[in-house]
């Protein structure tokens, strides 16, 4: 089983440039190097792609796409992890932002998308927080038009729209210091990935004494 992490985007094109440039050669040369390190797990195990967070790579060029598209075909589950920072969650607009990249990359890689907002640990107002994980769309779209330019209003109507009526993004919180959290997070992540469903049923027989 493999779930592939996406990590925060950054905006360094440069960066992203080489990554895309060693990402290619990599592509090119999937069975070359790929298929052989595969088949040195079992079937039940945990492999973690950690992937640039340059959002360039997931959006716009499809080489992570077709890297995911191999390793189906040799008939791993997968799913992308996509991790951001609690900050975004902290102000409408980066919210928001964070939504869009988060949903850019589901369409792009069209793989099951668990969504983690990471570093819980560091923030001061859980309050905040949670009027991001349960939105209300009007306080959000009013905040948002605060934010924003008049001429932005219709603009911002529909991004809410976008957010709230398919509810295609939402965020899991991490918070690294209580097992509870990282155990809920893996269990979202096992249920993407249908972790463990084929697995064999084991039956123990049981002696009865008779009555």
């Amino acid at each position: 089983m493999i779930y592939l992490l996406v990590l925060v985007p950054q905006d360094l094109s440069i960066v992203a440039c080489r990554h895309y440039l060693h990402y290619r050669h990599l592509e090119e040369n999937l069975d070359d190097w790929l298929t052989e390190e595969l088949d040195n797990y079992l079937d039940d195990d945990y492999l973690v792609f950690d992937c640039p967070g340059q959002i360039e790579l997931f959006s716009h060029v499809p080489v992570l796409r077709n890297f995911v598209e191999h390793l189906k075909r040799k008939g791993f589950n997968v799913c992308a992890v996509y991790m951001l920072d609690s900050q975004f969650m902290t102000d409408v607009t980066k919210f928001i932002s964070g939504c869009m990249a988060s949903l850019s990359a589901m369409v792009q890689l069209e793989l099951p998308h668990v969504n983690i907002l990471s570093k819980m640990d560091l923030v001061t107002s859980k309050k905040d927080i949670e009027n991001f994980l349960n939105p209300e769309p009007q306080a959000l779209l009013s905040e948002l038009n605060k934010c924003m330019g008049p001429q932005l209003a219709k603009l911002n109507k529909l991004l809410i729209e976008l957010v709230d009526d398919y509810s295609m993004v939402s965020f899991v919180p991490l918070d690294l210091r209580k097992e509870s959290s990282v155990q809920y997070v893996l269990a979202q992540i096992d249920s993407c990935i249908q972790y463990g469903e084929d697995a064999d049923v084991k039956v123990k027989d049981l002696d009865c004494d008779d009555d």
